[in-house]
């Protein structure tokens, strides 16, 4: 009797410890797939909404995080309106150059890492309009560029605006990548951002210093 109880006892124990283990997904669904019955995106950009099979692949270790910085425009500088610059920016720990086809490939390959441990990826920059503390739409940009060529011997990326901006405020920021489009997978959550955002003031006439004070979007 004492060994039929101690059995039991073990052979609970047991079960106990292999519904701890199960993945959160598997207790609620009992499948391995979240993406049964929804539309997969198969590569493909869905403005609707989708369902991604594809993994998650590789991720650096903690000394191969990825961080950049735009060095130009600087931060709070007034640009003169309807005048080309370029954005210029510096990246770290990302082996760039890596860049898949938006309309065939999108979230279709899992992140990847070179010899020496760094992501293959590449950096969009986007700018949008804002306006007083209010969040940005998302949906809403007057800028957007993907750089998918490598960056140069002194590590630069760069994308020019060709036509400027109108007068306004706005925000520049960068949105590192993997080769195909997802967010750059880091090893911990405690740690540095790996994008970089600027704020320019767009005015009629010549272009300024950065100000020292910044803009007020009261």
């Amino acid at each position: 009797m004492k060994f039929f109880l101690a059995f039991a006892l073990i052979f609970v124990i047991l079960l106990a410890n292999d519904a701890l283990s199960i993945p959160l997904l598997d207790k609620h669904t009992k499948k391995n797939d979240i993406c049964d019955h929804q539309k997969k995106n198969k590569g493909k950009q869905i403005p609707g909404g989708s369902c991604s099979t594809t993994i998650q692949g590789e991720i650096p270790s903690i000394d191969h995080m990825v961080s950049t910085i735009i060095i130009s425009p600087d931060n709070n500088k007034v640009l003169s309106a309807n005048k080309p610059f370029n954005i210029v920016l510096l990246t770290d720990n990302l082996e760039t150059g890596h860049f898949s086809d938006p309309d065939t490939q999108y979230y279709a390959e899992p992140q990847t890492l070179d010899k020496n441990g760094l992501i293959k990826g590449h950096v969009h920059v986007s700018i949008q309009s804002i306006n007083g503390k209010k969040p940005p739409n998302a949906k809403d940009f007057v800028f957007f560029k993907g750089i998918n060529n490598a960056a140069d011997k002194d590590g630069k990326l760069s994308a020019t605006v060709d036509k400027g901006l109108n007068p306004g405020h706005y925000r520049i920021c960068t949105i590192g990548s993997s080769f195909a489009h997802q967010p750059l997978l880091m090893p911990v959550a405690k740690r540095g951002s790996t994008d970089d955002c600027i704020r320019v003031t767009v005015k009629n006439g010549k272009s300024k210093r950065a100000m020292s004070g910044g803009f007020n979007l009261n």
